[in-house]
């Protein structure tokens, strides 16, 4: 039998392929502004996060601002989401965005789990 004796967490981090799928340039907040559906589809999902402040449209697009992805015409990243995080943008797209979708402007894709 083996035995885990150091820090162990709940926290988990999914990680993303984001693809640019537009002639444009665009950000982490031009997802989000273009994909609000998504925070709608987590508060249905985990009602349990109730009403909070954190969990707003308006929270949303500003964590989104703060990561700073910018994302070149035609260009995908790998980008990795997470409660661990603590921001809006890491705790909504962790969940979010496991199926995979595509926008006007995005299409995105499971990478793989991390722990």
């Amino acid at each position: 039998m083996k035995l885990k004796i150091d820090f162990v967490t709940n926290s988990s981090s999914t990680a993303y392929i984001l693809t640019n799928i537009s002639d444009k340039t665009l950000t982490l907040a031009d997802f989000a502004m273009e994909n609000l559906d998504l925070l709608e589809q987590f508060h249905q999902q985990y009602d349990w996060y109730g009403d909070s402040e954190q969990y707003t449209q308006i929270a949303l697009l500003e964590s989104a601002a703060r990561v700073g992805i910018e994302f070149q015409p035609g260009e995908s990243k790998y980008c990795v989401f997470g409660d661990e995080q603590g921001t809006t943008v890491g705790n909504v797209y962790d969940y979010m965005l496991r199926s995979g979708g595509q926008s006007k402007n995005f299409k995105w894709r499971f990478k793989e789990a991390l722990r």
